[in-house]
């Protein structure tokens, strides 16, 4: 899905080569336990989350998170990994917006890995970041039982998050437009009681999934190169 045939080749000089299943092969550096609810369960407020790199919050998806913020009045923003001094105060500038009060927004500087995953615990729903998606942000935050909402662009640097949901199966979760983006977003806030499902579910979801058969990733791995040097020898390298 980060390449899908017809749609992407035109980006790259070189003959594309896809797996059968997924081009991902994920393995948590460490395996904290997944929280037994969301924190709307607990708060009566759903919170949004951002894990990405603060370089990847581009005015883009600004404009659709504060757009969310704003459709879901009692809703809190968490962004993790963004530096105090200007970088925050831009932040928070930009997604203030009217009917959006800064105290519903927080942000976290960078944290260690135990401390990142964490923050986990304290968000609902994940917020993909355009036009460059999350990867390993995306599947950290599936293992920790946090689904992600996202919108694919046409280049593969903007369709991680799609590759990886795709592999899980929760294409609901992938939208077809920026304005659909922000009312699945809102749409899924309202959703309580699915939220608490995938809470429980989405690891077991994983570990099933094409993302963690280690075993299987290489046997597709190993036929991919055994393709091309077919193809080689037989004089056609494409």
């Amino acid at each position: 899905m980060s390449d899908p045939p017809g749609v992407t080749e035109r980006y790259h000089t070189e003959s594309l080569v896809r797996l059968p299943h997924s081009q991902w092969s994920y393995r948590p550096f460490i395996s904290l336990p997944v929280a037994a609810t969301p924190p709307s369960a607990r708060k009566g407020f759903v919170t949004f989350g951002a894990f990405q790199q603060a370089a990847k919050i581009s005015p883009t998806a600004r404009r659709l998170w504060a757009q969310i913020l704003a459709e879901v009045p009692d809703s809190r923003l968490l962004v993790v990994g963004v530096p105090r001094g200007r970088a925050e105060d831009d932040l928070l500038r930009d997604l203030a917006v009217p009917g959006v009060s800064r105290g519903r927004i927080t942000c976290v500087p960078y944290a260690s890995l135990q401390e990142y995953l964490r923050w986990f615990e304290a968000v609902d729903i994940a917020l993909d970041t355009m036009p460059y998606s999350g990867g390993t942000t995306t599947c950290d935050a599936l293992w920790m039982g946090v689904p992600v909402v996202t919108v694919p662009g046409s280049r593969s640097v903007s369709r991680s998050a799609t590759s990886v949901l795709s592999a899980v199966g929760l294409p609901e979760w992938i939208a077809p437009s920026a304005a659909e983006y922000v009312r699945r977003a809102v749409r899924f806030a309202g959703q309580r009681d699915l939220l608490t499902e995938l809470r429980g579910s989405l690891r077991e979801r994983m570990l099933a999934s094409p993302l963690m058969d280690e075993e299987r990733f290489t046997r597709d791995l190993e036929q991919a190169y055994r393709e091309m040097w077919r193809k080689w020898c037989e004089g056609n390298p494409a």
